[in-house]
């Protein structure tokens, strides 16, 4: 496995015992293959359970360099000090939507731009479990798509060496997905 794929195993407290070997090709079954955690869905890998514990590990998972301020969108005004004591149940939606777009700035790489939120971001979200896979090599074949599906709301991080994606082939995700690939090909 390449360098990049091998910190971000590390960082997430995966192992090589943890990587599904092989090639994996979409296709190989009838319909989509899956990556979940749900048990609806047969998983072409099993998930690994992660915990996150703070939202500076996740920035350091996301790898993010400060994003373009197009993909930023509106910063929120500071957040006031006196409620950084509120609890989750406590939070207005205009603060939950606050809170959030911080969360989202920070993940892009804006941290200075939103830093009166820190304590509140790591309060609301923080712990966070994330399901995650890790394999060495897939194939996504055109009518068979690879969809990334975990059961509930928690984001996945899928680690592959390499991804080829077929002409007409489809990655398919439902939930927030980090992806650290080596070599991602595009026929």
């Amino acid at each position: 496995m390449g360098d990049l794929v091998s910190q971000a195993l590390q960082q997430i407290g995966l192992t090589d015992a943890d990587v599904q070997k092989g090639t994996i090709t979409t296709g190989g079954t009838a319909g989509p293959t899956y990556l979940s955690s749900n048990p609806q869905f047969s998983s072409a890998i099993p998930a690994k359970t992660i915990v996150i514990n703070s939202v500076e590990e996740l920035k350091a998972i996301v790898g993010a360099k400060a994003a373009s301020s197009s993909q930023l969108g509106a910063v929120p005004a500071p957040w006031p000090q006196d409620k950084n004591t509120l609890q989750k149940h406590e939070l207005t939606e205009s603060d939950e939507l606050d809170v959030y777009s911080a969360l989202r700035a920070i993940v892009l790489g804006h941290s200075d731009a939103v830093n009166s939120y820190t304590g509140i971001v790591n309060a609301r979200y923080f712990p966070m479990s994330a399901t995650a896979y890790a394999g060495e090599d897939i194939v996504v074949t055109a009518n068979n798509p690879l969809i990334i599906e975990p059961h509930g709301h928690d984001p996945v991080i899928v680690t592959f060496n390499t991804v080829t994606l077929e002409q007409g082939g489809q990655i398919i995700c439902d939930a927030p997905v980090i992806m650290t690939v080596n070599t991602f090909t595009k026929q």
